[in-house]
């Protein structure tokens, strides 16, 4: 039991990079379906922009690559924890008791009987797979964010912001609207041209 402990505590410095690093990623507001989008665009006429007063340290490029990659991060973390989650299941553990052996374990607090040997045992065999796991996923928000044409130390500032700020939450949401609006309207822009070419090159067959 005491080999055991000495384990957990040497590696508790590493291991719990994944403790924190879930919290680095802010839920944003769900952007609005495209049937919603269609319905707010055929709604009424354009109303006086209620952001026109608005300013923020940050410009809508930047905020809507902020958005693109967040939801990237979301779709890859939800992976990343139902990986977690099925290798602690295969020990028999769950995040709950996973963390608070791991919290334990870093206050020195394993005695007293509140975990078996077998819950310890578990733990010093899982733990350097979700350490792995969780790693993984920090790499692969740096190329996310990178991808999006951001780099980390503007991400993380537009990330702390965001989190603090309701109302930048709200425009950040307001400029992701905005911007499938105005694809749909696109798409229907090439729609009706290429429906008019058509309706064009009919006519001219039947001309000759």
């Amino acid at each position: 039991m005491k080999a055991i402990q000495i384990t957990i505590c040497s590696m508790s410095k590493h291991l719990f990079v994944f403790l924190i690093s879930f919290g680095l990623i802010a839920a944003l507001p769900i952007l609005a379906s495209a049937q919603e989008v269609r319905e707010e665009q055929e709604v009424k006429e354009e109303e006086e922009d209620p952001w026109a007063d608005v300013e923020f340290p940050f410009e809508d490029e930047k905020l809507l690559a902020f958005f693109d990659a967040n939801q990237d991060i979301s779709a890859q973390q939800r992976e990343t924890n139902e990986n977690i989650a099925e290798k602690l299941g295969e020990y028999k553990l769950t995040m709950e008791r996973f963390q608070q052996i791991g919290r334990a374990a870093q206050m020195g607090a394993l005695q007293g009987g509140a975990f078996s040997a077998e819950e310890i045992e578990a733990f010093n065999e899982v733990a350097p797979q979700i350490t792995a796991l969780q790693r993984n996923m920090q790499g692969l928000i740096q190329l996310i964010v990178e991808d999006h044409e951001l780099d980390m130390q503007i991400y993380r500032e537009i990330l702390t912001e965001f989190r603090q700020n309701e109302l930048l939450q709200q425009y950040v949401t307001h400029l992701a609207r905005e911007r499938a609006i105005e694809q749909i309207r696109e798409e229907r822009r090439r729609e009706a041209e290429k429906k008019a070419e058509e309706e064009q090159k009919g006519q001219g067959g039947g001309d000759q």
